[in-house]
């Protein structure tokens, strides 16, 4: 079971998480970032590295936010992938 990055990253974007990503299945959108769920080896690494706490094990993301599993598998697949480290947008 795959990590989910949830509601608290949109138009946040720390990418804390993505650094110590072993599998590099981190996708960059334009207001959030996304996990691939087919590449996510379930590792946590990247859990305590979110300053705003939006990444949930798929089994634990919270009712409100269970459409970013969905939107997690679909934005991961148009996205570029993201392996370094940049500036939060402004709004974070």
């Amino acid at each position: 079971m795959p990590h989910i990055v949830c509601e608290p990253c949109n138009n946040c974007k720390y990418t804390d998480c993505v650094v110590v990503c072993p599998v590099e299945c981190f996708y960059e959108g334009e207001t959030m970032l996304y996990i691939h769920p087919d590449e996510c080896i379930d590792c946590e690494a990247c859990v305590p590295e979110c300053p705003v706490e939006a990444i949930f094990h798929e089994d634990n993301v919270p009712d409100e936010w269970k459409n970013y599993i969905e939107i997690n598998a679909e934005k991961s697949q148009d996205a570029p992938v993201i392996t370094e480290k940049k500036e939060p947008l402004a709004d974070s």
